[in-house]
């Protein structure tokens, strides 16, 4: 019997393979249940998702704006090779994305012929997902896209008997 060795993949190589991987399950699972439920149906996957992420924050005790930002940020970072830091201040957090893998991956995506598009890829995950996860978390999002990334600013919600 003859043994071959397992070759290691280099770290990046391994973060391309992830967001490929998930682009291919996150879109292609949204496209089926656009085409058999339509955009109710996928409004209402997005939202259960969205739901979902939200109650594992909770679970994971993330609940301030500083803890969320570098959550995502190391996942971004360490998942899938983006280039990203986080700002902190009083009571909010910015996820400065300077160069989103995700985004790279909607791109190298159409150039092999598929029909995703970085823009659009954009308003789905800031509209479709993490405003979303924020409005669970009771908290706002503002986003401001750049070039190769975006900021998310996260900011707690002051509850109507705090004053401004």
């Amino acid at each position: 019997m003859l043994m071959t060795d397992v070759p290691e993949i280099p770290l990046e190589q391994i973060q391309q393979r992830v967001v490929a991987m998930w682009m291919g399950s996150f879109y292609g699972s949204s496209s089926y249940v656009g085409k058999r439920l339509g955009r109710r149906g996928l409004r209402e996957f997005q939202e259960l998702g969205a739901r979902q992420v939200a109650e594992t924050f909770k679970k994971l005790d993330l609940t301030e704006p500083n803890d969320l930002a570098l959550a995502i940020a190391s996942n971004d970072k360490n998942l899938f090779g983006s280039i990203v830091t986080v700002e902190e201040g009083d009571g909010w957090a910015e996820v400065r994305r300077e160069r989103c893998a995700l985004k790279e991956g909607v791109k190298a995506f159409a150039r092999l012929g598929a029909t995703l598009v970085a823009k659009e890829h954009c308003k789905t995950c800031v509209e479709g997902h993490w405003r979303k996860v924020f409005n669970h978390l009771m908290m706002d999002l503002e986003v401001e896209n750049t070039d190769d990334g975006c900021v998310m600013k996260i900011t707690g919600r002051r509850s109507s008997g705090q004053k401004t």
